[in-house]
């Protein structure tokens, strides 16, 4: 037997969804390894497993389950989308992520409200230096400090909020989250700032009626909304977008998505009668004007995000919309001044006095790398948002901000990679520096207007494919096993399990799932390929090919 002090060791920092899948990874392909995961908090679901009540996720259950924890198939209820049941619903992510840890047997590798306070490269020894402190054993006064061979961070994007410089009171989003939050801030003028999720998340919830507060959403430009159930054939938007129609270039399929989104908008109901719901059609009755005017908001928020915004931040939000229809979300732009009392009007130089009594800022959130490495650590720094370019056996995962997509799924697919880096499965690129300084070259020309210093945004499935391609699990017509079956890998919703057909179980549960998408929409998609093609060859001969994704 090996002497212990020989025992390579790996630290996970951070023990939410994808700490969790980082975890089941590693001891897949690290048997050998002693794996410590260490979580600050009382609860492994992180912050989406224990959400507000009446929370409702944007991805599908479909579309978000780990591939190697399946519960839900790709198969529509029949109610119109009345219950939401194809979506996690208040604490079920949270339910699916214990029993994740329990199936895999996670647990004991788990260190509950363990805080790390500091980490560090040790050059001796070529390892890393982890300061961890217990915060359930009030007799322990002083951090430990202990080595490992590599690290991986998985605190995520979520770790801190974003602040605004104001005197006015605010409104902070982590109350909110709680049970009796929301249910204290009544009768208020409340401005919700920023254009994500979770502001448009926060401005709905607001501004529910029982309440009575008066909700401003200030943008400083447009959003695309899209709603969770498609007018195409009613089935969740998840459900249509396949592996044929993102194969087509990302910029190419952008620039057609935006006109496509907004003529979609303006004729819904045509969309609705040329593919009728596949489930029965909700009974409610919704006035004419109000219909009206939630497609008149859809419209102009989403023409007011041009370019890179279009893609980057995108809502599924139906009842955003209704609460803007109703009057009881009002959109503005920005505040005219650091006094805040007065706003420009959305996407004009008029000016509104708006007079908030507080005001909630959602505009992102700031990274604790620095913070927890002294300052000598950046997001900007990871190749894929995931390898340090420079220090072999520190890696991240669920940092990257998926432009269409989710986290989880990306954040399994990271793992596996870091899993395979680290047992030596998979080779480190040996012109990494060189790689990863072109990649953000690339990413600072396509989104000047996006911090990448805290932000990896990435386009989910080319990102996830060119992972794929490292570990050699890329879908082929081998991999499929027939000709046919590779056909149907492209017309059925798209799913990182497509990777991983070459596993009996996953080929089987993920194998049967449906093709959405109208036959309409599948030809007029292959006849796109030669445009597709063309403009692939046109960018590579002069020079506009990405150093990792094919953009």
């Amino acid at each position: 037997m090996s002497d212990v002090s020989q025992t390579k060791r790996l630290a996970i920092i951070g023990c939410g969804s994808s700490g969790l899948i980082m975890l089941k990874s590693a001891k897949d392909a690290l048997p050998d390894w002693q794996i410590a995961c260490f979580e600050k908090g009382e609860r492994i679901t992180g912050v989406w497993g224990n959400p507000y009540p009446g929370f409702v996720s944007t991805s599908t259950k479909y579309t978000t389950q780990f591939t190697c924890f399946p519960v839900r198939d790709a198969n529509v209820e029949s109610d119109g989308g009345k219950s939401r049941a194809e979506f996690f619903r208040d604490g079920e992510y949270g339910e699916y992520l214990n029993q994740f840890a329990d199936t895999f047997q996670l647990r004991p590798h788990i260190k509950l409200q363990h805080q790390v306070e500091r980490l560090e490269h040790d050059p001796d020894g070529n390892r890393w230096l982890v300061t961890v402190r217990s915060l359930a054993d009030e007799n322990q006064l002083e951090a430990m400090t202990e080595h490992f061979d590599a690290v991986v961070i998985c605190t995520g994007l979520t770790a801190e909020c974003k602040e605004l410089e104001t005197k006015l009171p605010k409104l902070s989003p982590r109350e909110l989250n709680t049970l009796d939050g929301l249910r204290q801030v009544r009768g208020e003028k409340i401005v919700v700032f920023g254009g994500g999720e979770s502001a448009v998340d926060y401005a709905t919830r607001l501004s529910r009626p029982g309440l009575d507060n008066e909700v401003y959403l200030s943008l400083r430009t447009g959003v695309r909304v899209s709603p969770r159930y498609h007018p195409i054939r009613g089935v969740p938007s998840d459900f249509l977008r396949n592996r044929l129609m993102l194969s087509i270039h990302p910029v190419l399929r952008n620039w057609i998505g935006q006109r496509f989104v907004e003529a979609r908008m303006r004729h819904q109901e045509r969309f609705e009668k040329w593919f009728p719901s596949m489930s029965t059609p909700s009974c409610e009755k919704v006035e004419p004007s109000h219909q009206e005017l939630k497609k008149e908001w859809a419209y102009r928020l989403t023409k007011g995000a041009k370019d890179e915004l279009f893609n980057m931040f995108h809502n599924k939000s139906d009842d955003f919309l209704d609460g803007v229809a109703d009057g009881r979300i009002k959109i503005v732009g920005e505040p005219v001044d650091d006094e805040m009392s007065r706003f420009y009007e959305f996407q004009s130089s008029e000016q509104v006095e708006v007079a908030p009594t507080k005001i909630l800022p959602a505009v992102g959130y700031k990274s604790t790398l620095a913070e927890i490495s002294g300052g000598a650590m950046r997001l900007a720094d990871f190749y894929l948002g995931c390898v340090h370019a420079t220090c072999p056996g520190l890696y991240l995962v669920g940092f990257a901000r998926p432009v269409i997509g989710n986290i989880p799924s990306i954040s399994e697919m990271q793992a596996n990679y870091i899993a395979a880096l680290i047992s030596g499965s998979v080779p480190r690129p040996n012109d990494i520096v060189q790689e990863h300084a072109l990649a953000q070259e690339a990413n600072y020309a396509r989104y000047p207007r996006l911090d990448l210093e805290i932000i990896y945004p990435v386009e989910m499935f080319p990102y996830c494919d060119y992972l794929a391609r490292q570990m050699k699990i890329y879908p082929t017509v081998k991999t499929a096993g027939s000709l046919r079956e590779w056909w149907r890998i492209q017309l059925q919703p798209a799913t990182t399990a497509h990777y991983y057909y070459q596993d009996e179980p996953t080929h089987r549960f993920f194998g049967d799932a449906p093709v959405y998408m109208p036959s309409v929409f599948v030809l007029l998609l292959l006849m796109l390929k030669p445009l597709d093609w063309g403009f692939r060859l046109v960018r590579r001969l002069f020079g506009r090919q990405a150093a990792h994704l094919p953009s």
